[in-house]
């Protein structure tokens, strides 16, 4: 379980720390999720099978909403920013048929993606800097993006419709902080280092998104995640995972009805 301590309610008072996701402790994580996810045991069929029965996808909750964006976004291509070494991929390959897939991740990262899934990702470790890509998935990732606002803008310039986040713990009332994790993989006993995390109000967060032109059209609380704030002070462990979807202010939609003998066209704003 993901542990937290000290608040910083300024980036200017956040130590400086080593990368916790290039140490060998993460990379032998990543090594045998990635095995365990490629080849999965009796015990992972079950429980995936759970997770259909309960949810009706097969996909985690925090990633339960996908199936419908992938089937708006149809074909256009993907970008997952922290997506590890394609793990998200694989829990979603089955709906993406051969829509193209990036991943921007750390440099090990994607190493051990190449090695799982070879050329059927793109792996990259820095954002692209062109592109137009109908679906962005931040997964587990804007909690260690520091100054996220500047992120959400170089982000908002690739992402042509919909930007889909999860598994970041918001905050539902008070400012934002910063606070120290140990990084600590399921995958493993020993702690993998420490990173510094910033934790953003719920409404700061959609506030970014609006001002880079994405709007909320859908945020739902998943998870409460007070027990891992548990060694913060009481006033600032009232914090939970949301499903949030953004899409792009402007986007133009074609409607059609059929008025007796003709259809007639119009466009909407969407």
């Amino acid at each position: 379980m993901a542990t937290f301590n000290h608040i910083f309610r300024k980036a200017s008072e956040v130590p400086d720390l080593p990368s916790p996701w290039e140490s060998p402790q993460w990379v032998s994580h990543m090594n045998r999720y990635a095995d365990r996810l490629s080849h999965p045991t009796v015990a992972d069929r079950v429980r995936e099978l759970a997770r259909i029965a309960r949810y009706g996808n097969g996909l985690p909750r925090t990633m339960s909403p996908l199936r419908a964006l992938l089937r708006r976004n149809g074909g256009a291509p993907i970008l997952d920013v922290g997506g590890g070494f394609g793990d998200n991929f694989i829990l979603l390959r089955k709906h993406l048929g051969e829509t193209p897939y990036t991943v921007v991740d750390g440099a090990e990262s994607c190493r051990v993606g190449r090695r799982v899934l070879g050329d059927r990702v793109c792996f990259q470790t820095d954002l692209p800097t062109e592109g137009q890509y109908g679906l962005s998935i931040l997964i587990g990732t804007l909690q260690y993006i520091l100054d996220s606002k500047s992120f959400i803008s170089a982000l908002s310039r690739l992402s042509g419709d919909t930007i889909f986040v999860s598994r970041s713990p918001l905050r539902k009332a008070g400012d934002d902080f910063y606070s120290i994790q140990d990084i600590t993989p399921e995958q493993g006993a020993s702690s993998a280092g420490e990173c510094v995390v910033r934790v953003r109000n719920v409404e700061n967060m959609a506030d970014d998104f609006a001002q880079a032109g994405f709007e909320l059209i859908e945020s739902k609380e998943v998870m409460s995640y007070k027990e891992q704030m548990s060694s913060l002070p009481e006033e600032y462990r009232d914090c939970s995972y949301f499903n949030m979807t953004f899409r792009k202010v402007g986007l133009m939609l074609l409607c059609l009805t059929f008025t007796g003998q003709r259809y007639t066209a119009e466009l909407a704003m969407v």
